[in-house]
């Protein structure tokens, strides 16, 4: 039992009799008919979809890391009024909502400077 336990990744006795016991009430309920296999089925899609969220999640927050290093550096190095920075806001939110987020930095800085 104890070599099963370390092979298998549980952590202990207790965990070890809890699975087991799962799995015996799950393969007597798939003897009688239920519907048993949803069940798991469902609680392994969950286990992944928890860790998915978990890595985009860590990735957006790089990545708000970097979007911030690069905004206080180009607030630093330009002085822009109110009402440039508000059309700024205004132009990005409409183009996100627009292009769901699919718009090229240099598309942007073309369409900027010909404002200019």
């Amino acid at each position: 039992m104890d070599s099963f336990i370390k092979k298998n990744g549980l952590h202990s006795r207790n965990e070890f009799f809890e699975k087991a016991a799962e799995n015996l009430i799950a393969d007597e309920a798939i003897k009688s008919g239920g519907d048993v296999m949803s069940e798991k089925l469902a609680k392994a899609i969950e286990a992944v979809s928890e860790n998915n969220a978990k890595a985009i999640s860590k990735g957006l927050f790089r990545y708000a890391v970097q979007l911030e290093m690069m905004m206080r550096y180009i607030a630093q190095t330009h002085e822009f009024t109110d009402d440039e920075l508000d059309e700024m806001r205004r132009e990005a939110i409409n183009n996100v909502r627009r292009t769901r987020g699919k718009i090229k930095l240099d598309d942007i800085a073309k369409g900027w400077y010909n404002k200019e």
